[in-house]
């Protein structure tokens, strides 16, 4: 009787280490896809700074250019007022 209760003690452990294996293996799923889903917002913003660096300088250029158009028109505004006044 000794060895049936013995294997039937290693039985209830094999499902029990099943169990856990399988929760494991849960776990591990979810990790892989949370992984995955990180590993494409990397992506995207790796390819969003590479766009950024490349566009800047001309969006620098375009600032710049509209703050100088913005200042000469002031600046010709109030000359225009002065010659009026």
């Amino acid at each position: 009787m000794a060895i049936l209760d013995v294997v039937e003690t290693g039985h209830e452990h094999v499902v029990d280490l099943r169990h856990e294996l399988d929760r494991v293996r849960g776990a591990l799923d979810r990790t892989d896809a949370v992984l995955g889903v990180t590993d494409d917002a990397l992506e995207r913003a790796e390819h969003a700074i590479e766009t950024s660096r490349r566009v800047s300088p001309y969006v620098l250029a375009a600032v710049g250019a509209a703050a100088i158009g913005v200042a000469a028109y002031l600046v010709w505004r109030s000359r225009r007022r002065r010659d009026d006044s």
